[in-house]
């Protein structure tokens, strides 16, 4: 199994995406997503990276784990994943696969660095993340 970290782990250990290519791991610092495709790995690396560009700004932040809130990047992974599902009019059968969506995006506008991230970004500040259930 490879040990690439997945760039959008969050949705996937969610349960409300889901990628044909990563596999949770368990680590110290609890589950996370290993990527099978270093390609693969490398261009979900890439979308996140352009899509914390355009988006950190309007949320006043910076790239810095000791700063960003946690919230952010969460906000991040999921509202740019259903973003793309609006701009490309896809109707999920389920929970949506992570890389068949990235493929079928980059299809459509050519490659990554010409996908549109600043259609992203509305999408990425309205989205509410799920609150957490308290046990008890």
């Amino acid at each position: 199994m490879s040990e690439n970290r997945c760039a959008f782990s969050a949705p996937q250990i969610a349960e409300q995406y889901g990628c044909h290519l990563g596999q949770q791991v368990v680590r110290r610092g609890g589950t996370e997503v290993a990527c099978s495709d270093n390609g693969a790995c490398s261009r979900c690396e890439a979308v996140l990276e352009w899509l914390k560009q355009v988006s950190l700004p309007v949320f006043g932040v910076e790239d810095d784990l000791t700063s960003m809130p946690h919230s952010v990047l969460q906000k991040i992974q999921f509202g740019s994943l259903a973003g793309l599902q609006e701009l490309l009019n896809s109707e999920p059968d389920g929970r949506v696969d992570i890389d068949a969506l990235l493929t079928r995006a980059e299809k459509e506008y050519g490659g990554i660095d010409s996908l549109p991230y600043t259609d992203l970004v509305e999408t990425i500040t309205n989205y509410k993340l799920k609150r957490r259930q308290h046990r008890r």
